[in-house]
């Protein structure tokens, strides 16, 4: 526990949360060397490969355990519900739900919530941290959104904007660089730029983050606004 203590206390517990929800108990031998030589280097975080492996198993056993926590609640919820015809409201919001928007609530999360508020309890902290920025400057974005089958930390659709937050381990694992980049050549066939930041950028540098993509939205939206049509050729990286 003091391990997992320390992890949480040097902001990587996104970065080994990530891994071990990645590989759900199959830890790969030699990503375990990298995610501690990482931990080691970055984080000043000393554990060998066979203690990170054993951290890893005890998160992945929390995570499971929480999951089964959350099947059982909903088994006994089910057990318990009136059959006749009933109202169904977001636990947060107060705000009405449709009965199959609650049912996906329950099964999934274990409480009963509206679509925003589904988003919100998915996202990640740094995502979260984010859309919120912006949107206190105004702008209207999205998040946890998909395309297709990609997952969209955040969307602009308006300046045809997706912003990815990524933990190092998307820039160390080959496997996960390649599908990042293969996520983002779609995007831009779509008409759709991409932005990626990372964990500690966000941390470091949030307020900055937000000013400079809500300007940047401005411009792009803007700019779409004017043209009937979006062709491939007016997506720049920026």
């Amino acid at each position: 526990m003091q391990l997992l203590d320390k992890i949480n206390d040097n902001k990587a517990y996104d970065i080994v949360y990530n891994f071990v929800e990645k590989y759900q108990g199959k830890f790969p031998a030699d990503l375990l060397g990298e995610l501690s030589r990482l931990l080691s280097i970055k984080y000043k975080i000393t554990m060998d490969a066979m203690t990170l492996r054993e951290v890893s198993q005890i998160i992945w056993d929390k995570i499971e355990q929480e999951n089964k926590l959350v099947k059982l609640a909903k088994l006994e919820r089910d057990l318990k519900r009136d059959t006749s015809s009933q109202d169904y409201y977001c636990e947060v919001c107060n705000v009405k739900l449709p009965k199959t928007e609650y049912d996906y609530s329950m099964t999934n999360f274990g409480k009963s919530l509206c679509l925003h508020h589904q988003r919100e309890k998915r996202a990640s902290p740094h995502a979260l941290k984010l859309y919120e920025a912006m949107r206190k400057r105004g702008v209207f974005c999205e998040l946890e959104s998909y395309n297709s089958s990609k997952h969209i930390d955040i969307a602009v659709r308006d300046a045809r904007l997706y912003i990815g937050i990524d933990g190092e381990h998307h820039n160390l694992d080959p496997e996960q660089l390649v599908i990042d980049l293969m996520k983002d050549e779609e995007s831009s066939k779509e008409g759709f730029a991409t932005k990626r930041y990372s964990l500690k950028e966000i941390d470091e540098s949030l307020d900055g983050i937000a000013d400079a993509l809500t300007e940047v939205i401005k411009q792009r939206a803007k700019k779409f606004q004017q043209e009937k049509f979006f062709p491939q050729e007016s997506i720049k990286n920026f």
